[in-house]
């Protein structure tokens, strides 16, 4: 498959919601990366840009590897390239293709999951999740998969010698991989439980008719994920009533956004923040108590940073987001966030502390740098030198220019 051969239009598509789930936005909204991407100009030159970044999930912090834009971008190309004929089958619901969107595949995982448990012809549900699959997927599962190609076989090489591990948290190309990796699994439970299961990335939910069948299925997907070189996590692997899926990933958050924050509040419920955070418009009890939500829950900051962003023009947003920029300790992550947000607003910029930009100019990754460098551009560093070429020619040519803002909407 040649570069020529792929949709500009689907490749660009494909870039851009890679940079949804970006752990450190880029300080120029990869505009000069898209160019490149659209005129079809060469993303190989130079060897891959990794660095490492502590991030809070859900009920821990990891340490994961993260890369530049234009490492995202030339990672997009060669995945695209080699998945060009490649077609997940129909239960199949995490990205499937170049143009695939999160939130309408989602939820029409959710739809058919409820589907699913309203027969009453099968009782049970089997949840099957690979342990570690992100981490423990052996780079011999990708280079000897069918659809592998030269060119991506040599980059997932060297991005497994530079990172121990050839998916990445936060990669729109990392989950395209990893969804056709399983492929062989697919076919697997496909012959044994036809039309009654479904998969999101290595989350399996197989409708059965009893325990024994669930023991039969269970043996047969170990036995798939062994040739893989991977095995089943024993914690997340259950048999359950299917009023366990509706109550999990079957479950639908209703109601007005702001309604949804309040309750969400009162009960801890992370899911109910994460969906009304990027849904509620600028709102007087919201940004009076999302400082507060974002210290005690630091895996929401990528999503309350995209709220402030929108809620920084009134009284209450433009007092949150400086209270959040004087209130968090400065780590990585947050440096990655609140620069963000800082390099989108000049009196953002003047607020965030030196102790912030300290963070980022020691991170060693040249990202975080580049945003480093924004924001002290804004607050009329005149002595600060450019991290790299891009951040110089942004600065003599570029630095009104609105098209070129770091990205803050989110899907993390």
């Amino acid at each position: 498959m040649t570069e020529d051969a792929l949709p500009v239009r689907a490749l660009a598509a494909a870039f851009d919601d890679d940079l949804l789930t970006d752990y450190v936005p880029d300080a120029l909204g990869a505009a000069d990366v898209r160019r490149r991407l659209a005129l079809g100009r060469p993303l190989d030159d130079g060897p891959l840009d990794v660095g490492l970044l502590r991030i809070p999930l859900t009920r821990r912090t990891e340490t994961v590897p993260v890369a530049s834009s234009l490492t995202r971008a030339r990672m997009v190309l060669l995945t695209e390239q080699a998945l060009a004929a490649h077609t997940p089958r129909p239960e199949v619901f995490s990205y499937r293709s170049p143009d695939w969107q999160y939130r309408p595949a989602y939820r029409a995982r959710q739809h058919r999951l409820r589907e699913l448990a309203a027969r009453r012809d099968l009782p049970l549900v089997l949840v099957l999740d690979v342990h570690r699959f992100g981490r423990s997927l052996p780079l011999a599962a990708l280079t000897g998969a069918p659809w592998i190609t030269a060119g991506l076989a040599e980059a997932l090489t060297s991005l497994h010698a530079a990172t121990d591990r050839c998916l990445l948290l936060g990669h729109r190309w990392s989950n395209r991989l990893a969804t056709a990796a399983l492929a062989p699994v697919d076919e697997t439970v496909a012959a044994l439980a036809p039309d009654r299961w479904t998969r999101w990335g290595d989350d399996l939910h197989i409708f059965v008719r009893d325990a024994e069948e669930a023991d039969d299925i269970r043996a047969a997907v170990v036995a798939a994920l062994t040739r893989l070189g991977l095995r089943l996590s024993p914690d997340k692997s259950t048999l359950a009533p299917p009023t366990a899926v509706l109550a999990g990933p079957a479950r639908v958050v209703e109601g007005s956004p702001q309604e949804v924050w309040r309750t969400g509040l009162a009960s801890g419920d992370v899911t109910a923040l994460r969906y009304a955070l990027p849904r509620t418009p600028p709102d007087d009890t919201v940004s009076a108590t999302v400082v507060g939500a974002a210290l005690g829950r630091p895996v929401l900051l990528p999503r309350v940073v995209h709220y402030l962003d929108r809620a920084v023009g009134t009284p209450g947003g433009q007092a949150a987001a400086q209270e959040l920029l004087r209130s968090t300790e400065p780590d990585a992550f947050t440096a990655a966030r609140l620069l963000a947000l800082a390099g989108r607003h000049p009196l953002l910029a003047r607020a965030a502390s030196q102790e912030l930009l300290a963070v980022a100019d020691g991170s060693g990754f040249t990202p975080l740098r580049e945003l480093a460098f924004r924001v002290d551009a804004l607050r009329g560093n005149p002595h600060r030198l450019p991290p790299t070429s891009r951040m110089r020619d942004w600065l003599i040519t570029d630095s009104r220019d609105r098209s070129q803002l770091p990205p803050v909407t989110t899907l993390l």
